[in-house]
């Protein structure tokens, strides 16, 4: 892909995947999201099932997440 996790492309994804869960029933803020994603880290299965995806994503998607919450969303 060769973006930055802070790429504004990102954060338009970030933001249009919170507006899709909130639209459906889950309330999420850009902290929630982040501490999901960070969680995803911790966690082996979840770890498991980003990384077998692409390599990094999981880690990338996290940093993502956490400069989408830094921006105060």
């Amino acid at each position: 892909m060769g973006m930055k996790h802070t790429d504004e492309g990102i954060m338009k994804h970030i933001r249009a995947h919170l507006v899709f869960l909130n639209a459906h029933g889950h309330a999420f803020t850009g902290e929630a999201f982040a501490a999901q994603t960070r969680f995803f880290l911790e966690d082996e299965f979840h770890l498991r099932m980003l990384e077998d995806q692409q390599t990094g994503l999981a880690y990338y998607l996290s940093a993502a997440a956490g400069a989408y919450a830094a921006m105060g969303f």
